[in-house]
């Protein structure tokens, strides 16, 4: 537009801001924290550009928060901050706060938070019992057996899930016998088995504003029937169906009448 209204132009554009990813949510529990990436590896962070403030009455003041990287890759970072419930807080990032190895520089981001009242929540204690003596790392699970939520077990047996949002849920526990809060596969080179894993066998229900305790003996069962039949993929079953209908849409084409062979 400035080029035919003969008014001065730039002719090579200018580059791309790096886009940063945070997940943001515009709501949380106390025990979230915030994840921050970039795209490509970062050559120079800026801490001081990152603020956090709290809302008390009509006033912000500034919230303390830790910031850390993830893991030993220079683009995953966290955000940890001691979040009060029914609180709004506001996270705001200056412009070039990060810059990545190419020069790129991040653009500014200003965000609100606001965290969840503590009666929107449900609190879920088990206590383990059958093994003595062990490291035990207990998931809270979903529907689809994704773990949302895990953590150790005391030296009381006793394993608690603050901050529960209400929902169906189930569980699982493993054997942590090298204390890398991981499950570990195994190594056959090593001649070390796989972690033993257990399920509660029941779902359980968590509303607001309730306190669950469940008692879990995980040996009372074997360990082939503990998992619930909810939570249980059949994989196998999905993968001969879409198969049938392949081969049934390939004779439809051909026309061929499909006939369905029978398992013998």
């Amino acid at each position: 537009k400035k080029k035919k209204k003969d008014l001065p132009y730039g002719s090579i554009y200018p580059p791309k801001p790096l886009n940063v990813k945070y997940n943001l949510p515009s709501s949380m529990n106390p025990s979230s924290v915030i994840f921050i990436e970039a795209p490509t590896p970062l050559q120079h962070m800026d801490t001081t550009a990152i603020h956090l403030y709290s809302k008390i009455d009509t006033l912000w003041y500034r919230a303390p928060f830790d910031f850390r990287q993830q893991g030993s890759t220079p683009r995953h970072y966290q955000l940890i901050a001691e979040w009060h419930p029914d609180t709004e807080y506001s996270l705001e990032v200056d412009s070039a706060a990060f810059i990545d190895i190419y020069g790129l520089a991040s653009k500014p981001v200003k965000q609100g938070i606001k965290v969840k009242s503590l009666d929107e929540f449900s609190t879920l204690t088990f206590e383990l019992t059958g093994l003595r003596d062990t490291a035990i790392v207990v998931q809270l699970l979903d529907k689809s057996d994704k773990c949302v939520r895990q953590v150790r077990a005391d030296k009381n047996g006793e394993a608690t899930f603050f901050y529960i949002d209400p929902g169906t849920y189930y569980a699982r526990a493993f054997v942590d016998s090298n204390g890398n809060n991981c499950w570990d596969t195994g190594n056959y080179d090593a001649d070390l088995q796989p972690e033993d894993v257990y399920y509660y066998s029941q779902s359980v229900e968590c509303k607001a504003k309730w306190d669950i305790t469940q008692r879990w003996n995980l040996t009372q069962e074997p360990r082939n029937r503990q998992k619930p039949r909810e939570i249980i993929q059949q994989k196998a079953d999905k993968d001969k169906k879409r198969l049938q209908n392949r081969n049934a849409d390939r004779a439809k084409k051909l026309g061929i009448e499909y006939v369905k062979r029978a398992t013998p």
